[in-house]
């Protein structure tokens, strides 16, 4: 069984943190009582991928709010994703290329590159990292882009790890947000970021009602899921929810243990950790 992570962090040695602030990364670290050490050098990450048998997305992180204001850092850091998968297939599924609307042209032409040339993912569409709610009219080009070369999105929901700093959580409501997108994009397939609370019950509303959209469970552990929203994945969204980390803020030791100690029936956490994935991207035509 091949584990597809669908949100992990590359925190590279040679790279450097997704985080250029020093002190979100410390942050998050103690707020997901992160292992001591979560730098990689690309040999050890690698290792420690096959070890586990998982193969991950990254997610690029390259917005203001992280640090990311130079444009041509952003090229160079997806160039890095994009020679990794070429190094690394069987490890190395992708990225979602985050992207400040306030790029305008230039952010949609390097979302192009990115899936056309890299062989990337579509669009991170992050309210509370931009500003900016994914149902906002902005982020439309980027998604038709998206249909058009049959990769999904990612759009956050639920609570945001870092603490303050300006950042919002009124843009990660389900609804009307995803709701809306889901809506008027439905040949988009949408993969909604992270645990949904304390929005979970608006999650589990959209997840039932629209086939294209998934939510993937990255930046949490699954003891800490409410009762409710475990016994929906046990049954009437068992074919919505996807597998994710945060990794290396999170290990594999720890999230995999968590994920089998919730009592889930064995073919819901199959579908979990890899089944669901596998469907979704064979019916985009993107190889696992």
């Amino acid at each position: 069984m091949t584990i597809i992570d669908m949100q992990a962090v590359l925190m590279s040695k040679e790279h450097g943190s997704m985080f250029k602030a020093q002190d979100i990364m410390d942050q998050l670290s103690e707020t997901f009582g992160s292992p001591d050490q979560v730098m990689r050098s690309e040999e050890e990450m690698i290792r420690e991928l096959r070890q586990f048998d998982v193969k991950v997305v990254f997610f690029s992180g390259t917005v203001k709010a992280l640090g990311w204001t130079d444009f041509g850092e952003i090229k160079a850091r997806n160039d890095y994703f994009g020679e990794l998968k070429r190094k690394y297939p069987d490890v190395i599924l992708g990225a979602w290329i985050a992207i400040d609307p306030e790029w305008g042209r230039k952010g949609l032409i390097e979302l192009e590159r990115c899936i056309k040339d890299l062989n990337l993912f579509g669009v991170a569409a992050c309210g509370a990292l931009t500003g900016i709610p994914s149902d906002d009219k902005v982020w439309h080009p980027y998604y038709e882009l998206c249909i058009e070369a049959k990769v999904p999105v990612k759009i956050w929901v639920g609570h945001i790890a870092i603490k303050g700093r300006g950042i919002p959580l009124w843009t990660e409501r389900p609804i009307p947000h995803v709701d809306r997108v889901a809506c008027m994009f439905p040949d988009l397939t949408i993969i909604c970021a992270h645990h949904p609370w304390p929005f979970h019950h608006e999650m589990t509303s959209v997840l039932v009602h629209y086939p294209n959209v998934y939510n993937e469970q990255h930046g949490w552990s699954p003891k800490y899921f409410s009762p409710r929203f475990k016994k929906e994945i046990n049954s009437r969204i068992q074919d919505k929810v996807m597998f994710g980390t945060d990794y290396p803020l999170f290990s594999y030791e720890r999230m995999l243990a968590d994920w089998n100690a919730e009592g889930y029936k064995p073919e819901v956490l199959e579908k979990v950790l890899y089944k669901n994935a596998q469907r979704v991207f064979g019916n985009l035509g993107i190889k696992v």
